[in-house]
């Protein structure tokens, strides 16, 4: 697969700016190789798979992700104050 996003990567410095807006979308992605539906799918299966998990384990221990959801809050809230 790395080989792929090589490939994909040169040729696209290859092209010119007008053909490569022309073929940006999955056809580019289709012409070395890859295909980006399929790689669609698999991110949608691991997104539902984390959030079942969050899901899980916010139900398991309530009182942890509450303190977490805390912390992550009081860290961003400083960090957007300065």
């Amino acid at each position: 697969m790395e080989n792929g996003f090589k490939a994909m990567s040169q040729g696209a410095d290859a092209e010119s700016g007008a053909t490569r807006n022309e073929d940006y979308g999955g056809s580019t992605a289709k012409r070395y190789g890859i295909d980006s539906d399929q790689m669609a799918e698999a991110a949608t299966e691991q997104v539902s798979e984390l959030q079942q998990l969050i899901v899980d384990e916010v139900r398991a221990r309530p009182m942890r992700a509450l303190g977490w959801a805390v912390a992550a809050g009081a860290v961003i809230g400083f960090w957007a104050a300065k």
